[in-house]
């Protein structure tokens, strides 16, 4: 049995786990869709900036996607002219020391689009208070951008 099973049971999103017939529960949990997000505006090219989310102390969080938003000095853009930035992403799990990569990886390698976001080969366990720091270069040779990352999935509360 995997950790995440024997931790949390087996229950569906957003509904409480009731266990099977005659085994006892250790704790019920409910899981709520959740996503967690860095910024980083003005990214100027040749740089990079690291920007951190905490998991909230009232859950635990599973990472399940990723997926990015990008644009060049706020202009409009439409599905022909969608910004891919030149920048790499690296990200730690700090309260392990732990990255989820060798190094940095593109960022369109690592991250999806909103309509298609990059599904985890396997979901990333972070627990609750802890602290993820993603760091951005802009291996640009001449763009600034303003770039968005989403960390999709679920909370999960302990009753």
């Amino acid at each position: 049995m995997n950790q995440f099973v024997s931790r949390y049971g087996r229950s569906r999103f957003g509904q409480a786990e009731t266990g099977q017939p005659g085994q006892a529960q250790a704790s019920q949990t409910i899981k709520d869709f959740y996503i967690y997000r860095t910024v980083y505006d003005s990214l100027t090219s040749g740089t990079s900036q690291s920007a951190n989310f905490t998991v909230e102390a009232d859950s635990d969080f599973m990472l399940h996607k990723l997926a990015f938003f990008a644009d060049i000095a706020a202009a409009a853009q439409t599905n022909n002219t969608l910004v891919v930035p030149l920048a790499n992403a690296l990200i730690t799990d700090t309260g392990s020391g732990r990255q989820l990569s060798a190094g940095g990886i593109p960022v369109p390698s690592y991250f999806g689009s909103g309509r298609l976001p990059f599904i985890l080969p396997v979901p990333k366990l972070f627990l609750a208070r802890s602290v993820v720091q993603v760091q951005v270069e802009n291996f640009s040779a001449a763009t600034d951008y303003n770039l968005k990352l989403a960390f999709i999935g679920y909370k999960i509360f302990r009753l």
